[in-house]
């Protein structure tokens, strides 16, 4: 019996101690009860130059039916859920193969901005969290080029836009190309670059690639005064296009204003656009039951 007792004591030791929860929650091979989720030991920090597509590793083992999430930590914004991305920005995207235990951040045309620490965490109990950094070089606006060989950029539609205030501003940027498309295209307004996160809010950039060509699409809805400016449009390593765009509060003036750039300002057809145009604007103010005067 002595013998017996003195062998249960020795398993129920190497027990605790081979097999008990640990920081990582887990043993080298061997869990008791339900197995837990653990990081696999990854570098935390990455540094890419801007435009470049980063690319933040999580490794999670034994993640069973739990769900890993990306948190950028700057603003507290939930990236992605599982194979879901909840950002309106689409250069976030999460990359993952059931082959592998790797849940990767895809940041798509990297920008200083992005710079900061991002957060891949599991949603097990207890949770846990590992924190990644990314540090983006500064990127400026490059000098105009002329002629850069094998790229054309353009902004389709006239040199100067006319708006009026509490409408939505819609510019495509066009970027040719024989050989590779460039690495991100930026759009700035005068030196200021155009933010997703930026206070003012309304902002979207879509881009696709489509054989030689990639199309940049700037959307900002409601305008107003302090959107008017130079609006560039900025690809890496290829010349830039700009377009000027006036918002104005006047309903009237805008309306004339774009119907003068439209049809331009000599000849008889483009008075009688104007005209017809008037015209059209005094018909609707009267139907609203709005004074003329």
């Amino acid at each position: 019996m002595k013998i017996m007792a003195m062998f249960m004591m020795t398993l129920l030791t190497f027990l605790h101690v081979s097999f008990g929860e640990g920081a990582s929650g887990r043993t080298d091979g061997w869990w008791l009860g339900r197995p837990q989720p653990y990081f696999a030991d990854l570098p935390t920090n990455l540094t890419v130059i801007s435009g470049q597509t980063a690319y933040l590793a999580c490794r999670v083992h034994m993640l069973g039916d739990r769900s890993v999430t990306w948190m950028r930590v700057r603003d507290l914004h939930i990236l992605t859920v599982g194979l879901v991305t909840y950002s309106a920005d689409e250069r976030f995207q999460v990359l993952h193969s059931g082959e592998t235990d790797d849940w990767t951040l895809q940041v798509q045309f990297s920008q200083p901005r992005d710079s900061g620490a991002y957060k891949c965490q599991v949603n097990s109990d207890p949770k846990i969290v590992h924190k990644r950094l990314l540090d983006g070089q500064v990127y400026k606006m490059p000098p105009s080029h002329a002629k850069k060989g094998g790229y054309g950029t353009y902004i389709i539609g006239g040199a100067e836009r006319f708006l009026q205030a509490g409408s939505s501003l819609s510019l495509v940027c066009v970027v040719t190309h024989t050989l590779a498309p460039p690495t991100a295209v930026l759009w700035y307004r005068d030196d200021t670059e155009l933010d997703y996160d930026s206070p003012r809010g309304g902002i979207s950039l879509q881009v696709e690639k489509t054989g030689d060509r990639t199309t940049s699409r700037l959307l900002l809805s409601t305008v107003r005064n302090t959107d008017s400016g130079n609006y560039t449009c900025v690809p890496v390593n290829a010349p830039r296009a700009s377009v000027y765009v006036h918002v104005n509060t006047d309903e009237l003036r805008a309306a004339v204003q774009q119907g003068g750039v439209s049809h331009g300002s000599g000849g008889g057809g483009g008075r009688g656009s104007l005209f017809l145009l008037l015209t059209c604007f005094y018909v609707v103010r009267a139907q609203r039951g709005i004074p003329l005067s």
